[in-house]
This record gives C-alpha cells, sequence and structure tokens, in this order.
C-alpha cells in the first residue's frame, strides 16, 4: 500500500473523510495520522526480520585502515554474516575483544574479526576489523535494513499493512477516545494480532532459519 492508501485507510476506521494528498499541513488530523503511520511502520519493522527488508552490501577494505562503513545500510541495520571474497567469513567479537587482539597483535594482515562500531558521517554503521587490512578486501555483508519513513502520496510500504494500519489506528485512538464503540486497547489487541499472523506467514518463507539444533 501506499502512503496516502495507509493514511486514508486510518481515516475512514476513524469516521474521518479521506484525503486526497498526504501534503495537507492545515489539517491537524491528516497530520496526526500521518505520524502515527509512520510510528505504526517502526513498531511493525522492529517486530521481526522481515523477508522484504533484506538487503546485502558490498564493500572495500582500505589497506591500513582498520574501519569499513557499510554503505547504504543506515544506522539500524540488522547484519548477519560478513564474508571475505577472499579469505571466507569473519567472526563476529566485541569491541573490546578487538581492543584486546590489537594491543597483542598490530600487525597488518587478512581480517578475521569485525565488530559494529559507530556511524560514519554519513549515518552508516562501522564495522572494526581485525586484523587491520593489510591490502584491499572486498567483503559482502547480509542483513536487514529498515524503510525510510513515508513522506511522499505514492511511497510504498514494504512491511505487512494490515498490522501497520491498526497500530496507526490504536495510537490515533489512545490521543482522542474510541471509535465505532473500540477502544485504543481493543485496537492495539487486533493491531497484536495481525503482527502475530503477518510474522507466521514470512517466517514460513524461511521456515529452515528459524530451526534451531543443539550442537
Amino acid at each position: 500500500m501506499t502512503y496516502l492508501e495507509l493514511c486514508n485507510k486510518v481515516l475512514r476506521l476513524m469516521r474521518e473523510d479521506t484525503v486526497t494528498t498526504v501534503q495537507a499541513p492545515d489539517d491537524v488530523v491528516v497530520e496526526m495520522v500521518k505520524d502515527y503511520v509512520n510510528d505504526g511502520k517502526r513498531l511493525v519493522e522492529e517486530a521481526h526480520n522481515w523477508n522484504m527488508l533484506r538487503d546485502y552490501w558490498t564493500v572495500t577494505t582500505e589497506a591500513g585502515n582498520s574501519f569499513v562503513s557499510i554503505t547504504g545500510a543506515g544506522r539500524t541495520p540488522v547484519l548477519f554474516d560478513v564474508y571475505n571474497v577472499t579469505g571466507g567469513p569473519l567472526q563476529q567479537a566485541t569491541n573490546r575483544q578487538i581492543a584486546y587482539l590489537k594491543s597483542q597483535s598490530g600487525t597488518e594482515n587478512i581480517p578475521y574479526y569485525y565488530a559494529v562500531s559507530g556511524i560514519d558521517g554519513n549515518g552508516d554503521v562501522k564495522l572494526l576489523l581485525h586484523p587491520t587490512p593489510d591490502t584491499e578486501y572486498t567483503l559482502t555483508t547480509e542483513g536487514f535494513r529498515k524503510q525510510a519513513d513515508l513522506s511522499q502520496d505514492d511511497d510504498v510500504l514494504l512491511v505487512s499493512s494490515q498490522p501497520v494500519v491498526y497500530y496507526a489506528l490504536a495510537l490515533a485512538l489512545r490521543e482522542r477516545g474510541e471509535v465505532g464503540g473500540q477502544t485504543a486497547a481493543e485496537v492495539f489487541g487486533m493491531a497484536k494480532q495481525y503482527l502475530s499472523d503477518a510474522i507466521a506467514i514470512d517466517a514460513a518463507l524461511n521456515q529452515y532459519e528459524y530451526d534451531w539444533y543443539a550442537n
């Protein structure tokens, strides 16, 4: 669904008039709904690693530089595996562990460890590598990246729309009271059920990723 369609669905459920565009700053109700739709989107995104948010990044290290930015990943990606194209998978460690390893050996070599360590000037997460790369290496990373806030009429929501709509409605009802006999608490319950159903459907697409085996 587009941002406009999401906002209009929430407005209809609130018994409000729909609009032809979300660019209506003089309409207080529309402005409120716009914010709540994005709040609902963030709640849904945080609840699960959605297949539609899966992404891959390829970056190149610099010789003598222990840091590499995951360009385009943003501030809050969920990163899984990091691979060196020529050297295999890197092992995740903590920043403290890598600091200790560097104190024991400051030589440059092919990196085997990484830790997420802050963000760069563009707002993308950085990886701290050990050993410090002795030349250029190509790293590939798999993870999940949250969608930017919706702002334009035709911005398309990536995650499941039904829980987003009902979380937005619940937040609006908490602000203004019940509508059609439904309280905010009841609508929050509906939103959670829609979210649970959507997660189950999405997880089934990659069921083996959620299997757990004892070593």
